[in-house]
């Protein structure tokens, strides 16, 4: 029963091994199985981000005003004009000339979740977008608490 036990960890490592080494390989054959051109835009697109610290606002009560400075990074493939914008809006934020990466601070103030996105200005396209959630630590009470007392 002892030789059992002993060969279970040794096994069991081996089966990972081998689970390891086909994901490598399927992973592998998959990129190189690619046509450059699609490689070169996956490369491409890894480089596009939109980064938000905090990403989530916490206000006491459900339904309150939840107000958070957000720090916000981006970053696009190539130097351009853009603009953050919140969903929805026609007025910009705030925007960049010839950069291709910038920073802001944002002043968050809101009730519900707000995307803000990463527009470049002269082909009027998104580039990233990125949400800002809203929760609460107390849920809203739906039944309306009574102060009666009798005696």
């Amino acid at each position: 029963m002892e030789h059992r036990v002993a060969r279970a960890p040794q096994l069991k490592g081996l089966l990972i091994a081998i689970c390891l080494q086909a994901f490598w390989f399927a992973s592998v054959s998959m990129f190189i199985t690619m046509p450059p051109s699609a490689q070169a835009e996956t490369a491409v697109v890894d480089r596009v981000q939109l980064q938000l610290k905090p990403n989530r606002c916490v206000a006491l009560h459900e339904g309150q005003v939840c107000y958070q400075t957000i720090q916000l990074w981006w970053s696009a493939n190539q130097p351009g004009n853009y603009c953050l914008y919140q969903a929805h809006a026609s007025e910009p934020i705030f925007c960049w000339q010839d950069v291709s990466e910038g920073k802001y601070q944002y002043e968050f103030s809101s009730d519900t979740a707000v995307q803000l996105q990463i527009i470049d200005t002269h082909t009027n396209t998104l580039i990233v977008k990125n949400v800002v959630e809203v929760a609460w630590v107390y849920k809203a009470n739906t039944r309306r608490k009574t102060h009666w007392r009798l005696f």
